[in-house]
C-alpha cells in the first residue's frame, strides 16, 4: 500500500500538480504542514461520506473528488525583514474513498437501490411501508441487520513548480519539477453497524510527507515524515455521536454530538422526520503546538529564559493549546424541493495566544464559522425515489488566526465568502450515480480544510458510484 488505494491513483493520474521551494528563513503559517489539522480534514470527509452511506443503506460506495485552486499562492512572512512575500504555485487536491459493507445478519430492504430508497428508513424514504401502513417498532432484540464494513480513504495535496528552459534557436522547453513537499493523508477503517441501535468505526490515520530530491524529482518509497493516529467514532441509538483521535497515548481530538431529530423520534417519529437534521456538537482539538507552521505562539512569545520563541527551540519550551468549539447545524431537504445547510460554530482556546505577526495577544473571536446555504431540487418528487438535481447558493463568515498571513488584501482575521454548487443523483439501471460541481471563494468549509486558499477561487468536481 504505497499510496492510498486505486481510487486516489486514478484521480492523481488525471491531475497536473505544481509548487516551488521556499527559503528556510521564511515563516509559513500552513495547513499543509499541520498534520493535526489535516487529520481533522480527512476524518471530516470520512464522516461526511459515511453519513450518505448509512442514509442510503449502501453495500458498496466509490467516491472520487478533484479540487483545484486558481492562482494559488502561499503568502509568507520573512522573519528577518518582517515583510510579506508571495510564492506562486498551482495546487490540485485529490480525494478518493471506497467502502464495502457485508451483511452478517439480515440485510437492507429492497432488491435494488430504487426500492431501498423508497420504502425503508433512510433519509429519502417514506415512513410507511408499500401497503401504506405505518411501520412498527421491531423491538430491542430484533435488530434490522448486522453489517460489517471496510473503508479506505485518501487525500493528496499535490504541489509542483512549472518553468521554461531556453534552447536557443530550438526554442523553449517547458518543465515541471517537484520543488515542494507532497502530502498524503490516508484513513483505513473497519465498521460495525447493528442497526438501529449502534454503529462504530475504528481505524488509523496515516500522515506522510515526501521531500523532493536535489534534482527536483520525487520518490514515494521513503517519506521524510510519517505520523500515525488512531480514531474511534461511535453512535448510540442513532442520536448520540462520540468520536476520539489519539496519537502517542495522547487524546488529540474529541467530539460529542447529539442528533436532535433522532432524539425527538423516540417520542414521535413523524415529528422527528418533519424537518432537516438538526445536530449539536462539541469538539476539542489540540490545534496549537508552538510549531513553525502555527500562526500563533501559545501563552507567550518568549521562552522561559526570556529569549524569543523560534523554530529551533527545544521541545521542552513548546506549549500546547486546545481549541474548544460548540456548533449547531441544520442540514437536509425540507419537503421535496427545498434544501438547507446552516451552521453556527462558537470557539474558545484553552490558553492565551500571541500573533506571530504583531507579537501581541489575539482577541479570539467568539464565532469561528457562520454559514448558510439554500438550494432547490429541480426534480421535485423524484427525491422520494432517490433522484434529485440540486442547485444551491451559499455564503459564510470564517475566522482564523492564519488568515492575515495568507490573504491578498486587508489584515483582519475573518473573511466573507460564497459558493455555487450543483449536485445530482440518477439511476443507471438500479445503480445510483452521483455527481457534484462546486465553485467557491472564501467559503468556510474550504478554508477549514486549507486556510491558504483565502482570497482564491476554488473549483471542485466529484463522482460517486454506489449500490
Amino acid at each position: 500500500m504505497k499510496r492510498i488505494i486505486l481510487i486516489v491513483g486514478l484521480l492523481l493520474s488525471i491531475s497536473s500538480i505544481i509548487t516551488p521551494s521556499l527559503h528556510a528563513a521564511v515563516y509559513e503559517a500552513s495547513t499543509l504542514h499541520n498534520a493535526v489539522a489535516r487529520s481533522e480534514t480527512v476524518l471530516d470527509l470520512f464522516f461526511e461520506r459515511w453519513e450518505r452511506i448509512q442514509n442510503m443503506e449502501l453495500y458498496f460506495d466509490w467516491y472520487g473528488k478533484i479540487n483545484w485552486v486558481q492562482g494559488f499562492q502561499i503568502n509568507t512572512i520573512n522573519q528577518g525583514t518582517g515583510n510579506k512575500q508571495a510564492v506562486d504555485m498551482r495546487l490540485v487536491r485529490a480525494y478518493g474513498s471506497i467502502t464495502v459493507n457485508i451483511p452478517v445478519l439480515g440485510g437492507y430492504e429492497g432488491e435494488d437501490m430504487k426500492k431501498r430508497l423508497k420504502y425503508g428508513t433512510g433519509a429519502y424514504r417514506s415512513i410507511e411501508d408499500p401497503e401504506g401502513k405505518e411501520k412498527k417498532d421491531e423491538g430491542w432484540f430484533k435488530p434490522k441487520n448486522l453489517i460489517i464494513g471496510f473503508t479506505a480513504t485518501g487525500f493528496h495535496y499535490g504541489l509542483t513548480r512549472e518553468g521554461t528552459i531556453s534552447r536557443g534557436s530550438a526554442g523553449t522547453e517547458t518543465f515541471t519539477d517537484y520543488k515542494y513537499t507532497q502530502f498524503f493523508d490516508d484513513v483505513f477503517a473497519a465498521s460495525i453497524l447493528y442497526r438501529p441501535y449502534f454503529h462504530i468505526h475504528a481505524g488509523m490515520i496515516l500522515n506522510q510527507q515526501f521531500e523532493p530530491r536535489d534534482d527536483g524529482t520525487m520518490s514515494y518509497s521513503d517519506p521524510t515524515e510519517r505520523s500515525t493516529r488512531y480514531f474511534v467514532a461511535s453512535n448510540l441509538l442513532s442520536f448520540l455521536n462520540l468520536n476520539a483521535t489519539t496519537r502517542k497515548d495522547e487524546l488529540e481530538a474529541l467530539a460529542v454530538g447529539i442528533i436532535v431529530n433522532e432524539l425527538v423520534g423516540f417520542a414521535n417519529k413523524k415529528l422527528g422526520r418533519a424537518f432537516p437534521q438538526l445536530s449539536i456538537t462539541y469538539k476539542r482539538l489540540n490545534l496549537f503546538n508552538d510549531e513553525l507552521y502555527d500562526p500563533v505562539w501559545v501563552d507567550s512569545a518568549l521562552q522561559s529564559n526570556g529569549l524569543p520563541k523560534s523554530s529551533d527551540m527545544p521541545d521542552s519550551e513548546k506549549n500546547q493549546a486546545m481549541l474548544h468549539t460548540l456548533s449547531a447545524g441544520l442540514k437536509g431537504f425540507w419537503g421535496n424541493h427545498f434544501y438547507v445547510d446552516l451552521l453556527a460554530e462558537a470557539q474558545k482556546p484553552s490558553e492565551d495566544l500571541v500573533s506571530r505577526i504583531t507579537k501581541s495577544d489575539i482577541n479570539y473571536a467568539i464565532w469561528r464559522d457562520l454559514r448558510a446555504l439554500a438550494g432547490w431540487n429541480i426534480f421535485g418528487s423524484s427525491l422520494q425515489d432517490g433522484q434529485f438535481l440540486l442547485v444551491a447558493l451559499g455564503m459564510s463568515r470564517y475566522w482564523d488566526p492564519a488568515i492575515p498571513v495568507h490573504r491578498d488584501s486587508g489584515s483582519g482575521y475573518y473573511v466573507y465568502g460564497g459558493i455555487f454548487q450543483m449536485e445530482g443523483r440518477m439511476f443507471l439501471g438500479s445503480v445510483p450515480l452521483g455527481m457534484e460541481v462546486r465553485i467557491s471563494h472564501n467559503y468556510s468549509p474550504e478554508l477549514r480544510r486549507m486556510v491558504e486558499t483565502v482570497d482564491k477561487w476554488v473549483y471542485e468536481g466529484s463522482l460517486t458510484v454506489s449500490f
